[in-house]
């Protein structure tokens, strides 16, 4: 993998965009240099295990594909979305503003659809903002997905009980 440019940082560390040697395939890869900070990366791993294993592969939900949390630097990777959040996308179109209201009205229900699914299993976001949305082509039309679960937080650890997976990180 090749980083080719940061996407943006946060408490963990930072984001890249990488791009695979051989595929040209892209991964957005999440940092963090210091073993105090890596907590988050464990946090968002979990709760992303969690929505795989009890929802499968959504759509409108980030994908993990790839973990690195037993040596510096530490990393999580997911996939890339070509529309970049939905800030940046938006600004690209003019602004929401300008999208007409039935667009706008079929966003805002996609993207509560996604956390809705998340709720189902008891997982909460806490950081939903329009940098956390990330757009994506499905079918020729740009849709939402949910990424970022950093900072979110599981209700209920029984359900990662009931399915094997250790809950670390928070």
């Amino acid at each position: 993998w090749l980083i080719e440019r940061r996407l943006g940082e946060g408490g963990f560390g930072e984001v890249w965009l990488a791009r695979h040697q051989e595929t040209g395939d892209h991964r957005v890869y999440k940092f963090c240099f210091q073993g105090d900070r890596v907590r988050s990366l464990k946090r968002e791993m979990t709760l992303l295990r969690i929505l795989a294993d009890t929802l499968g592969h959504r759509s409108d939900i980030a994908r993990l594909l790839d973990v690195r949390l037993d040596q510096p630097p530490f990393f999580i990777a997911s996939e890339y979305t070509e529309g970049g959040n939905l800030s940046d996308w938006a600004a690209e179109r003019g602004g929401v503003s300008t999208m007409p209201p039935g667009e706008r009205i079929e966003l805002l229900a996609c993207i509560a659809d996604a956390v809705a699914a998340a709720h189902s299993v008891g997982i909460i976001h806490k950081d939903i903002k329009p940098s956390n949305i990330l757009m994506h082509q499905e079918s020729g039309r740009w849709r939402p997905r949910l990424a970022d679960f950093g900072i979110g937080v599981l209700v209920d650890p029984s359900w990662a009980a009931a399915r094997h997976i250790t809950v670390t990180g928070f």
